[in-house]
This record gives C-alpha cells, sequence and structure tokens, in this order.
C-alpha cells in the first residue's frame, strides 16, 4: 500500500505497532503514523520466504495522522517477521509473530478510537463487507465479539429495528427510521453471537413528518435474524446506521394485519412488499396474494360535482407483459391534462398519449340514468415485473396542478377470471387491430399462458371394458352441455362397426360436473354396454387443451375428433371417413358433411376469405343451402374441414403437434391443425357422401367469454398472423380449381 502525501513531516511521536487477534487464526496489525510523506507497503517475511498481507486499510485520525491496518492469518509453524516503514521518513519498526504466541484480544478502542468520520465509515465497511468473507469469519464467536464491541463503540445507543410480522413461514418484516440524509443503502447486516450475516433486503423508505426522518422497511430471513441481542447494520456511500433488533410481540402478528392497519396510508410501500415477498419464493407469492385480498385498497374514484371532472379505472390487469388499464373519465370544462400511473416509489408514469380513447355509457346522477362519457384503454408498465399487484394506482392530473387518485376495485388474482375480464376490457365494437395488438393483446397472452399453466393433470375413468386394440379413437370434449349425450351414444351404439373397432373417449372440459357426467355415462352405458373412458380435466383448459389430453390417452391408429353435439345420420359414417385416409392421394384428414337440425348445410368444407377490414376469416362452403345442394355433393379437396367432426391419422396428428393450444377458449384451432397438416405436404378432403347433423355452438354459446368479449378478434388475428401467407397461396389455388370445375 503506497499513498503519496505532500505535506511536511510531523514531529509527533510515532507508536509502536499493536497485533491483536480478529477471529480464529486472523490477526490484525495496527500502526499509527504520522500524515505525511509516503508510506510503504509492509515487508512481511516467514521460515518460507516472503508473505504478502492479505488485506490492508488506511484511515484516518482525528489528530490527522493515519492508522495503518494489516489482516493476515497466524503462521501454522515458525515465524512471521513483518517490517513496516514509512519510506522517506526514516520510520520503521520490526514485528514478530511466532506459531503458538498469545495473540492479545483486540482492544475496540485501540481500532476504532481516534478515527475519524470518514475512517469510521471505511472501518466498519471493511470489517462487515471485506474481511468477514475474505477470511470465513461469518461463523466466528470471536469475530462476533469484535464486531458487536465495533458497532456499540461507534453507536453506544443506537435506535430500534422492530421486527414487525411474519411475512411467510420463512420471511419477516423488519421497519425502523433514519434521518433523511442517509442516502443510498448498499448493505444490510444483522449480527447475532454466532457471527454477521449479510441479509438479500430491498429497502423501502416513506418520508415521514416534517421531511426529516424517512421511515424504512425491509424484508428479511427470518433464520437470519437473531432472537435475543440482535444489531443491525445498514451501511452506504454516505455512512453507516446501527439498529438495536426488537420483536414487535410474541407470537409475530402476521403480515395481512400490518397490510390492514398501516399500508393503506402508504400504496407505494403496499406494493414495494408485495412483490419483494413475491419475488422471494412459491410461498411469499401465495403470502402477497393472500395479503391483497384479505386486506384490499379502497376503491377511489374521482366523482363529478356539478360539471367537475369524473373518471374512474375499472380495469387494471398487471402481467410480465405489461399492465391492461381501461377506465372512462368525462371533462365537461376541459380541466384534465392527463392520467399517470403511479410505481412503489413516488414517481408516475404517462399514460396519456398512448391512451386509446372511444365513446362509452356511464351511470347517471339518478338511479338508472345512463350519460355520455369518453372510455379510454392503454397498456401500462408492468407492476412488479409481473408480480400480481391487484389494485395498480393511477391519479387523474388536473390543470389546476392537483390531482385526483384512482384505484381500481380488486382485480382477479385468478388468470381465468383475469383473462375474461380482459376478453371484456373495451366494447368489440371499439376494437380494431392497432388497439388489439398494442393494447389487448399482450395481456390476453400473458393470461392465458398462465391459464394454461394451471390446468393440471386429468383424471381417468374407464367405464366397460376397453377394447383391446381399437382401430380407431372417437376423442369428444365436453363442455357444460350434456343435453345431447344419450342421442349422440345411441346412434354410435346401433353401429356394428364402431361397436367393433373403436374406443371411445369423453373428456370433461368443465370439472365441476364430473360427478353428474360420470353417472350419466355410467347409466348408459348399462342400457348400450358401450364400453367408454372419461377423462376429466382438473381445470378448464378449452376445446385445445381437451382435445390433446383425449388424444394423449388414445390407444387407435386413427383419430376422430368429434363435438359432443354431432349426431350420426346413419351407421357406417366412421369407416367411410376412414376408408378415405390413405397414403396413395396423400389426404391427412378428412370431413363429412354437416347438417343443421332443418337439413340445411352447414358445412361442406372450408376455406378462408377476408372481410371488410381485411381479416382472414373461417367460412364453409354453401353454408344454408338446402341438403342435396349439387356443388356440395362432389367429393374433393378443401383448404380445410370444421373440428365439429374431423378424422385423421393419430401418427400426423401428433407429428404436427396437435391442436395449437394459444388461442382463447375454443376457436380456429381446428383450420390452424388443418393448415399444420398441410405443410407436412398433405391434403384435406370433404366427403359428401357422409352426413352428420351438427347443433352448432350449444357449448360455446354457454361460455360467457366467449359471447360477452373479443375472443373470436383476438383468435382471428393470431391465426392471421400465424396463416396469412398460406391461406393466400391456398385460396389462390382454389380459385384456379374452381374456374376449372365450372369450364
Amino acid at each position: 500500500m503506497s499513498d503519496v502525501i505532500t505535506s511536511m513531516p510531523s514531529t509527533e511521536e510515532v507508536r509502536r505497532p499493536r497485533c491483536a487477534i480478529l477471529g480464529r487464526d486472523v490477526i490484525l496489525l495496527a500502526w499509527d503514523v504520522p500524515a505525511v510523506a509516503r508510506f510503504a507497503s509492509p515487508s512481511l517475511t516467514s521460515d518460507g520466504g516472503a508473505v504478502a498481507p492479505l488485506a490492508s486499510l488506511r484511515v484516518g485520525l482525528d489528530n490527522g495522522g493515519v492508522r495503518l491496518l494489516w489482516a493476515l492469518r497466524m503462521p501454522d509453524k515458525g515465524c512471521l517477521d513483518a517490517t513496516l516503514s514509512s519510506g522517506p521518513l526514516g520510520l520503521k519498526t520490526d514485528v514478530r509473530i511466532c506459531a503458538g504466541d498469545e495473540v492479545p484480544a483486540l482492544e475496540v478502542a485501540n481500532l476504532i478510537g481516534g478515527v475519524d468520520q470518514t475512517g469510521r465509515i471505511a472501518l466498519v465497511s471493511a470489517l462487515f463487507n471485506v474481511w468477514a468473507p475474505m477470511f470465513r469469519l461469518q461463523n466466528s464467536r470471536t469475530y462476533a465479539h469484535v464486531l458487536r464491541n465495533v458497532l456499540t463503540f461507534v453507536a453506544s445507543a443506537p435506535g430500534n429495528a422492530v421486527v414487525a410480522a411474519q411475512a411467510a413461514q420463512d420471511l419477516v418484516l423488519i421497519r425502523t427510521t433514519l434521518s433523511a440524509g442517509f442516502g443510498k443503502i448498499d448493505a444490510v447486516y444483522v449480527l447475532g453471537d454466532e457471527g454477521p450475516v449479510r441479509i438479500a433486503a430491498i429497502p423501502h423508505k416513506v418520508p415521514m413528518g416534517d421531511g426529516s426522518r424517512e421511515a424504512l422497511h425491509l424484508v428479511a430471513d427470518r433464520k437470519a435474524v437473531p432472537t435475543v441481542n440482535g444489531l443491525m447494520l445498514l451501511t452506504g456511500p454516505q455512512g453507516f446506521a446501527v439498529r438495536r433488533l426488537a420483536a414487535n410481540g410474541h407470537p409475530l402478528p402476521p403480515i395481512e394485519r400490518w397490510f390492514r392497519e398501516q399500508a393503506q396510508t402508504a400504496p407505494g410501500l403496499r406494493e414495494h412488499l408485495l412483490i419483494d415477498l413475491a419475488e422471494r419464493s412459491d410461498a411469499g407469492r401465495a403470502i402477497a396474494l393472500e395479503a391483497q385480498l384479505r386486506a384490499p385498497l379502497k376503491p377511489t374514484r374521482a366523482i363529478a360535482s356539478g360539471s367537475a371532472p369524473a373518471a374512474e379505472i375499472v380495469t387494471a390487469l398487471s402481467t410480465q407483459s405489461g399492465t391492461l388499464v381501461a377506465g372512462w373519465y368525462k371533462d365537461p370544462l376541459d380541466l384534465v391534462t392527463g392520467i399517470e400511473a403511479l410505481g412503489t416509489e413516488d414517481g408516475a408514469y404517462e399514460l396519456t398519449d398512448r391512451i386509446r380513447r372511444f365513446p362509452v355509457e356511464v351511470g347517471g346522477p339518478k338511479k338508472g340514468s345512463r350519460q355520455p362519457a369518453t372510455g379510454f384503454a392503454v397498456l401500462a408498465p408492468s407492476v412488479g415485473n409481473g408480480i400480481p399487484v391487484l389494485q395498480p394506482r393511477f391519479r387523474l392530473r388536473l390543470r389546476s396542478g392537483g390531482y385526483h387518485g384512482l384505484i381500481p376495485s380488486l382485480q382477479p388474482a385468478n388468470p381465468v377470471e383475469a383473462r375474461a375480464l380482459a376478453l371484456r376490457a373495451v366494447p368489440p365494437q371499439h376494437v380494431d387491430d392497432t388497439l388489439l395488438a398494442e393494447v389487448l393483446a399482450p395481456v390476453i397472452t400473458d393470461l392465458h399462458g398462465q391459464a394454461s399453466a394451471l390446468v393440471g393433470q386429468p383424471t381417468v375413468e374407464v367405464i366397460g371394458t376397453r377394447a383391446t386394440r381399437p382401430k380407431v379413437s372417437i376423442v369428444i370434449p365436453l363442455y357444460k352441455e350434456l343435453s345431447f349425450l344419450r342421442f349422440q351414444i345411441a346412434t354410435f351404439a346401433a353401429d356394428s362397426w364402431l361397436r367393433s373397432n373403436v374406443e371411445l373417449i369423453y373428456v370433461l372440459d368443465s370439472p365441476d360436473q364430473a360427478q353428474e357426467v360420470s353417472h350419466l355415462l355410467n347409466g348408459l352405458h348399462l342400457v348400450y354396454a358401450m364400453p367408454m373412458t372419461l377423462v376429466i380435466m382438473e381445470r378448464n383448459g378449452g376445446y385445445a387443451r381437451a382435445n390433446n389430453v383425449g388424444v394423449s390417452v388414445a390407444r387407435g391408429d386413427f383419430l376422430a375428433l368429434v363435438n359432443s353435439d354431432v349426431i350420426p345420420t346413419a351407421p357406417g359414417w366412421l369407416q367411410g371417413l376412414v376408408s378415405k385416409l390413405n397414403g396413395r392421394r396423400r389426404i391427412g384428414a378428412v370431413g363429412p358433411k354437416l347438417l343443421f337440425e332443418d337439413g340445411s348445410i352447414q358445412h361442406a368444407g372450408m376455406f378462408f376469405g377476408r372481410d371488410h377490414r381485411g381479416r382472414w376469416l373461417n367460412q364453409h362452403f354453401h353454408k344454408g343451402m338446402p341438403r342435396d345442394y349439387a356443388p356440395a355433393c362432389d367429393e374433393r379437396i378443401v383448404p380445410a374441414v370444421t373440428g365439429a367432426c374431423l378424422v385423421t391419422t393419430r401418427n400426423l396428428f401428433e407429428s404436427v403437434g396437435g391442436f395449437t393450444e394459444d388461442y382463447v377458449i375454443g376457436d380456429y384451432e381446428d383450420s390452424d391443425l388443418c393448415l399444420k397438416i398441410a405443410t407436412a405436404d398433405r391434403r384435406i378432403a370433404y366427403v359428401p357422401s357422409v352426413e352428420l347433423y351438427h347443433l352448432e355452438r350449444k357449448s360455446m354459446s354457454l361460455n360467457t367469454e366467449y359471447m360477452r368479449g373479443i375472443a373470436w378478434q383476438y383468435n382471428c388475428a393470431l391465426h392471421t398472423e400465424r396463416w396469412g401467407g398460406l391461406m393466400t397461396s391456398l385460396m389462390q389455388a382454389e380459385g384456379r380449381q374452381r374456374k376449372a370445375r365450372t369450364h
């Protein structure tokens, strides 16, 4: 260690170096010298040759001198000779330490007494941040005693840090205060009898009273916090603070109580703690969710008085992809200048320039009345990187310089419920491509992924004796609507080829009906002696997931993917469809003619057409035409067939990845599968000689997420983005075939 000092030599007496034990086999050399000229690094030798000191520090003294400190290990054998010199001043001294020497305990006054404030900060930082891990002294009782004496010396009357609440089984909340000028906190340590522990904490400060002090909160590992005689050290560039740890009662109150009693008045702190808890562990995430559910913030909106501004945040769904914010405002006198999102700190994020506006009606001053307002939607930054903060905060900024705070009601914690809210956040008639892509889709995609991850594992119930080697597996998803099951199974049972060659798999995607469906299918088995397999989803997963799960338990070489509202008109339908799957024509999938109840055509193959906005839509050839309409009676290759009844091979289905599961609820999965089959160089055939009734969308009509929201628009956009190029090519080829047929 060498520093150049330009001041003149001092005439003060130079004290001899002092040696003391730090902990285990680590010793400390301290030498006070005048703060002049140049100080040389010590020259250390042992019986084995030169030795370099492992750590050194130079701190200033109140009298203008310098204290030089060196930490090094005690020799295992022999002696260690140290030559300490001050260069041009001629100050020089020798120190000899031999193995087995009795090194005195460290007198804290000899270590830190007389050291100036800057030096004390540097020394405390070195003791905790550097020397403890360097020499592995974290678990040394001797070193812990040294540190405790040091902290007691520098802070003879430390303030209290209260262990305020039990945050989780392994986490606690600590609260203390600091002077407002303390500044940035670099590290937090707790010190018990066993030694120092640096805790992984993210302190959060909130101004108090006149602003001279700040309340500080942090979450710490409970095991790291001493139950008795604990001290806490906070270090930063501007200094350090020592606090004595004390518990707030025994047992500690749960964090939910703290949120109810304290967090209402410090919402930024509330969000900080929620995020901190949730990022630590699964248990912390669960605690963060439960705390919000048990102690929600009071919803706040700007209430109109005469022509004063009014506003409300109706939807605020925070995900990793951003926060979907939707609401309304009224501003008849143009007094509003913007809307801001608030974070965990005091800062605000401007939303105004990114807001998409549309007309809405809201409740009027009289009961049952309605009045016009401006609706809006915007994608705000994620709160806590996607941690489920269920009540993000906002404010309405006024021309007067004031603000109205806006807090939404508690948002859904369940991603399925949150997805449903996102699908209804904006009236469908106001959703254009830009609003969908930039505001809604990122959050819907995120929530759909979360919902899919929660579906869980299905349970399987075998009813009757399963066929040993079925040729075909019929997979039928069930959701809510059960009224057609009796008719469907009766027609299946009347088909001798089907009874001999098929296994029947029902996948229940509304598990709340498990007991009812099991009872019904067991009863139908007694009537028709038709073996069945019932797969019960743990949670609703949607059309694609239900089919994929059904296929995962299927054993047939062929798959018939059939809706629960499809009823055959005659036996032999499945045998006829399976016979069309052959390698010579490279047919990968086939679909039948589907009829409405009145006998008109519902499906004669599918094609793709653009709507007035340029979006690709799935359309059915000859829909609504008479059953015997001539063009619908020709077997031919088509761009796609409906998933209401699609027959393919299991190998091909699995090779293309089955149904794609990122469409919401149930739409476009069938055309997506057909397009994947097309990319595998296989063709899709329409077989009009096979006819079945299809009571269209009876199950879908029971899904409020689909019927009231924008699911079809989201799915359409996803489908178009993924397959727009291929659909263009297929429809150009279809156009050429149509011309060829008419000539």
